[in-house]
């Protein structure tokens, strides 16, 4: 059985991430969600719409980028 994670696509799952990074949005249905990262990062504390979502996601990737290459 389908979790409702991927049983409902959002235009922020319907993408490609980095290895251990891929959104989580709690309610994944609606537009109004909170968001946090399979890293264990909670990166908006409260719902906010998925436009929002995405650029909040894009910048927490962008910044493990930043990190990886310093390492």
């Amino acid at each position: 059985m389908a979790s409702t994670l991927t049983a409902t696509p959002t235009a922020l799952h319907e993408r490609d991430y980095l290895p251990g990074h891929s959104p989580i949005l709690e309610p994944p249905e609606g537009p109004d969600s909170t968001l946090a990262c399979t890293c264990g990062g909670l990166l908006v504390l409260k719902p906010d719409t998925q436009p929002a979502q995405k650029d909040v996601f894009d910048l927490h990737l962008k910044e493990v980028q930043r990190e990886s290459r310093c390492d």
